[in-house]
């Protein structure tokens, strides 16, 4: 039976884990024709709970770093959710 991916990490580009949050992490770039494109990095901080940890070790066991990675953007917004 293959798992189904949790609703909160469905759109993400990157997800990773700090001590308190599970980030996701969505990465566009951006064009306005006049400057170097740029990528955004519109982030997601959930707090962690043992059910958001149980589907992230779920979907993550398989990584060599079960905390990922932030992905380095040029500019970032934040969003928390408990």
């Amino acid at each position: 039976m293959k798992q189904q991916t949790p609703e909160f990490l469905r759109k993400a580009d990157n997800v990773y884990r700090t001590q308190d949050y599970i980030v996701v992490q969505r990465i566009s770039i951006v064009y306005d024709g006049m400057e170097d494109p740029e990528t955004v990095s519109r982030d997601v901080y959930y707090r962690r709970t043992r059910k958001r940890d149980a589907d992230y070790e779920a979907l993550g066991r398989k990584r060599r770093n079960l905390d990922g990675k932030r992905l380095p953007a040029t500019m970032h917004t934040r969003k928390y959710i408990d």
